[in-house]
């Protein structure tokens, strides 16, 4: 529940259009931070937790009683996991990986 609103707060402060446009850089860092061997597996571990919360028919809230709350819950667990994976990884690791995103991105608009 704690997450939950974390998350509600998040949204509020940081403006969930501002959370969206970055949705796909986060995404993209934090698969190459999965499968970098240079990521300490303990950070990965929460990742695949929420992965598999999220796919598990058992919920603290389940989807069948309130919908809407049941999915936020499931991608709070899964987006402070990911957070959690891009914050507390080596910085320069993080640095090498973002940087090949943004030359892929650039490559790609032009």
């Amino acid at each position: 529940m704690r997450g939950l609103l974390t998350l509600l707060r998040l949204l509020r402060t940081r403006g969930i259009t501002s959370i969206l446009t970055r949705l796909p850089q986060y995404l993209k860092l934090s698969w190459r931070l999965m499968w970098d061997s240079r990521t300490p597996w303990y950070l990965k571990i929460p990742v695949l937790v929420a992965v598999l919360y999220g796919l598990s028919p058992f919920d603290l809230i389940p989807e069948a009683i309130l919908p809407a709350i049941g999915w936020i819950e499931d991608a709070a667990f899964l987006i402070f996991s990911l957070r959690n994976l891009i914050q507390y990884s080596p910085p320069e690791i993080v640095t090498e990986h973002a940087q090949q995103i943004a030359q892929k991105s650039e490559n790609t608009s032009n």
